[in-house]
């Protein structure tokens, strides 16, 4: 091994190649568009289950956007203070089967196909959120401390209900595929 001389190494970077080594920068990729449609039909039926619950009719009279201001986004406080103490709110063990809700009733409202939803989480954070249809699994999600919950703003509760929406519906799609092809026996183990 070659002794290094002070000042320089035994191996040179370029003069822009030495600088990105010493400093790594996170470039976040760009967000793909949000699929306005099925956004709209998750905040639909959010806030159809959000109705339900609300038995005194306190927030009727509230647009859509602010029910979900009031009743479901955490400010970056009540955020800061969950990652503080290690523990989840009851307000966000209460949303996390409502995302999943909502986002099985667009997926059944735009397929046709009956579907449910289970979700879980302990005041840990840890937990589980399930979209099926039948015996088939569409959409398993892990909750790991409470992530991504609670959500500090609108666009990242969309985002998150139209992932849902699109991998159960991507999924959904491929299982019928299959089973049009080769019947719903030859999947069974």
């Amino acid at each position: 091994m070659e002794p290094m001389v002070e000042g320089s190494s035994a191996m040179e970077l370029p003069g822009g190649l030495a600088a990105a080594a010493g400093k790594r920068q996170k470039r976040k990729a760009p967000k793909p568009p949000l699929n306005e449609e099925l956004a709209q039909a998750f905040v639909r039926r959010l806030c159809l289950l959000l109705d339900a619950e609300d038995h005194f009719g306190r927030y009727a009279a509230l647009t859509p956007q602010e029910k979900l201001a009031k009743q479901f986004l955490a400010s970056e406080g009540d955020r800061s203070q969950s990652d503080f103490n290690c523990s989840v709110s009851p307000k966000v063990q209460h949303q996390v089967p409502l995302v999943f809700q909502a986002a099985a009733g667009v997926i059944e409202e735009i397929s046709g196909t009956m579907m449910e939803s289970t979700a879980e989480i302990n005041h840990e954070g840890f937990g589980r959120g399930l979209l099926y249809t039948g015996r088939v699994i569409l959409v398993l999600k892990s909750l790991r401390a409470g992530f991504p919950f609670p959500f500090t703003s609108e666009d990242r509760l969309l985002r998150y209900g139209v992932e849902c929406v699109e991998e159960g519906l991507a999924f959904l799609g491929n299982y019928q595929e299959v089973t049009a092809l080769h019947g719903l026996l030859s999947l069974e183990g």
